[in-house]
C-alpha cells in the first residue's frame, strides 16, 4: 500500500485516505514516513511508547 493516496493525522498518526482523521478528528497530511501495524495495543510496547490507544496502522513521522 504506497502513502500516495494514504494521509497520516498530524495528532495521533493514524493512517487513512481522509481528510480528517477519522480517530480524532485532526488534520491530515500526505507528507508522512514508514508506518507499523498495531495489532494488540495493550500488549505492545511501541503502541504504549507512542501513545496508541486503538490498533490500527500508524506512521512513524508526519510533517
Amino acid at each position: 500500500m504506497s502513502n500516495v493516496a494514504n494521509k497520516a493525522c498530524k495528532e495521533c498518526s493514524f493512517v487513512s485516505d481522509m481528510d480528517a482523521c477519522p480517530r480524532c478528528g485532526g488534520e491530515t497530511s500526505r507528507e508522512w514516513q514508514g508506518y507499523l501495524v498495531i495489532i494488540d495495543h495493550t500488549k505492545s510496547d511501541i503502541a504504549k511508547r507512542m501513545g496508541i490507544t486503538a490498533n490500527g496502522k500508524y506512521a512513524l513521522r508526519v510533517r
